[in-house]
């Protein structure tokens, strides 16, 4: 079901994306984006009117949609995008869903300076016994309750699809017991090697349980990116309650495991000086580094810094 046009997208055909309040929206490169009515279901927002007007200009016209700049940008300077990679996939049935981006609630382990109570239930706590925030954590309830009727519609998926790929965000996934209890479940079903993975995870966790040394056998393909903004003391300071040593060790146990592995840095005022190091650690791993400079919260921001940008780097390829 493509027009053969420059600007023909397959993500909003096949890929379902959920929201930490537990919405769901379009493609998480295009800006703006649409957002489903808090309390609507999935299968009328799958196939809602403002969903499948969008579709329908992607198939109607030869121009680039204005929401979708960031494919069109990073294709003109790289070749490549998220729309190019989505679509090489088989599927032609834009029925249902053949892929889901899953925010799994907020739990995790560590407090990092980029995050906030959305993404992490530490600081959620500390948060509330600083009295910062009253009440109970409504990320991880809401999730919790709409939780069974959204695996519901996960398993759905390989009713209409041979490949489901599913990509796991927290939170950290990797620490939250709901992501283990689907994926043993997949394992149990025989629904595994037709399961494609994507993990993010902030390296201090493996899941021996699910993703065993002759995974290969299990999942269909493995790809997991492991946030790191720093390497060392330093990195254990913007991420508190992680272990280095640990950290090296999951990032070594997943690079064997899986069939890709990737490093994502957040790039901030609080680390930018610390780039050199993360960028021969990632090269001393054979990893890809990935930096993706953030304007929240905007303290961080490398735009709002008050003094020269030229003294914010600390190697002349930074300047970039």
């Amino acid at each position: 079901m493509s027009n053969g046009k420059t600007p023909f997208c397959k993500v909003p055909f096949l890929i379902a994306f959920t929201q930490s309040d537990n919405r769901f929206r379009d493609c998480c490169v295009k800006h703006p984006k649409l957002y489903s009515d808090h309390g609507q279901s999935f299968d009328k927002w799958w196939h809602s009117e403002r969903l499948n007007a969008f579709r329908q200009r992607l198939l109607d016209s030869d121009e680039w949609p204005t929401e979708c700049g960031r494919c069109q940008v990073r294709e003109q300077q790289e070749g490549h995008s998220f729309r190019t990679a989505v679509n090489q996939w088989p599927q032609t049935n834009y029925d249902y869903p053949a892929s889901w981006h899953i925010r799994f609630g907020n739990i995790c382990n560590l407090g990092c300076w980029i995050c906030d109570e959305k993404s992490s239930t530490v600081i959620f706590q500390h948060k509330k016994r600083a009295g910062i925030i009253q009440g109970n954590d409504t990320i991880e309830q809401g999730f919790q309750h709409t939780w069974p009727q959204l695996k519901s519609q996960v398993l759905e998926s390989y009713q209409h699809h041979d490949t489901v790929t599913l990509t796991m965000l927290g939170g950290e996934p990797l620490v939250n017991a709901t992501v283990i209890e689907l994926l043993t479940e997949l394992i149990e079903l025989g629904l595994a090697h037709r399961t494609r993975l994507e993990f993010h995870t902030n390296g201090t966790q493996y899941p021996h349980k699910v993703l065993p040394s002759q995974h290969r056998k299990v999942w269909q393909h493995v790809c997991v990116f492991v946030s790191l903004d720093a390497v060392g003391p330093y990195a254990e300071w913007l991420r508190y309650g992680c272990s280095w040593p640990q950290v090296n060790a999951v990032v070594d146990a997943l690079t064997k495991a899986c069939d890709y592995c990737e490093i994502h840095c957040t790039l901030t005022v609080l680390n930018i000086s610390q780039l050199t190091a993360l960028q021969e650690y990632a090269q001393s791993k054979h990893l890809k580094l990935v930096i993706t400079p953030t304007d929240t919260p905007q303290f961080m921001a490398l735009k709002h810094w008050d003094s020269d940008l030229a003294s914010l780097a600390v190697n002349p390829s930074h300047t970039q």
